[in-house]
């Protein structure tokens, strides 16, 4: 099977970025899935099974950045506030809340973010620190 390449440019015209050895399949999902066309269809072009089990692979592996960065992006967003809505987070995610914690608790975010709050507004004391230092201590503890 004869691979493709894709070519992604910015919308003011000035940089394109080229992606070479892309199983053609693979390049029409990705494509139909940013520009969020809702018709999903199988293979075309590969028609037999190393071709297919090329696909899959190649399809796996951009299954799994994709998961890596959605990860990274969900600790982000949590990171932005310590009332950071995890209920739009969960949505924007298309996950359950039980795996959004799973998430957050992998990279280090508390399940329980007021009960972190409320270690760091301790600490803060033991440090001595009172009024708008203790509160904006426990605030980038917890951020």
């Amino acid at each position: 099977m004869k691979k493709w390449f894709a070519q992604f440019g910015s919308s003011d015209k000035e940089r394109e970025d080229s992606v070479y050895d892309i199983h053609p399949d693979l390049a029409k999902a990705f494509i139909d899935a940013i520009r969020n066309r809702i018709n999903v269809q199988g293979p075309h072009h590969a028609q037999d099974f190393d071709d297919l089990t090329a696909t899959i692979a190649q399809t796996s592996r951009l299954i799994q950045h994709l998961e890596a960065f959605r990860e990274l992006a969900i600790t982000a967003a949590d990171r932005t506030s310590p009332h950071a809505d995890r209920k739009a987070i969960a949505i924007a995610a298309g996950m359950p809340p039980s795996r959004l914690y799973r998430v957050l608790e992998k990279h280090g975010r508390p399940k329980n973010r007021s009960k972190a709050y409320e270690q760091a507004v301790h600490e803060a004391l033991d440090k001595g620190l009172e009024g708008d230092e203790m509160w904006n201590y426990a605030d980038r503890a917890t951020e």
